[in-house]
């Protein structure tokens, strides 16, 4: 076999595995390993996502998923890690969730890429208030919020010969 097959094999083969990085992010771990997560848009209420805690699940709607994927790559990530953060706070307290899911996105693989997908989808929706969430414009600012403190507290427990 020449070294031109061989490379160009060895290039198709390449290009099957994704990059490990490309598809780094968060998943359940522990107890929230064993949460089922549930496609199903009837459980949403046409939201993209929503948990249950007795017994605990959560349920993502492939739709609005998929329409907010295509305008705001990786913001549908951070709506499924909001809604473990009401499992693992065993809360129905929004902003709670929300923090959790900032601080928890903050420490994970390409975390930042989904905070600042969201961040930016919730910049974009007009200012109109819900009693659950506050306006778009604050919840973005909480999430901003909470990854930055998250961001600053692990540097702060990193020893200083690693600041360097």
């Amino acid at each position: 076999m020449n070294r031109f097959i061989v490379a160009a094999l060895l290039l198709s083969v390449l290009c099957l595995v994704p990059a490990a990085g490309a598809r780094a992010q968060w998943l359940p771990t522990g107890a929230l390993k064993a949460v089922p997560v549930v496609r199903d848009c009837n459980e949403t209420s046409g939201d993209v996502a929503v948990s249950r805690r007795n017994p605990p699940a959560v349920y993502l709607c492939p739709i609005v998923v998929k329409l907010i994927r295509k305008n705001y790559p990786g913001a549908e990530h951070f709506y499924f890690v909001h809604e473990f953060g009401h499992l693992a706070l065993d809360t129905s307290d929004e902003a709670e969730a929300d923090c959790w899911a900032a601080k928890t996105l903050a420490r994970a693989p390409n975390g930042g890429r989904y905070l600042r997908a969201v961040i930016e989808l919730l910049r974009q929706r007009p200012d109109e208030r819900s009693p659950r969430y506050g306006t778009p414009g604050e919840r973005a600012e909480r999430i901003r919020f909470c990854a930055e403190e998250e961001r600053a507290n692990a540097l702060a427990t990193v020893p200083a010969s690693r600041h360097r």
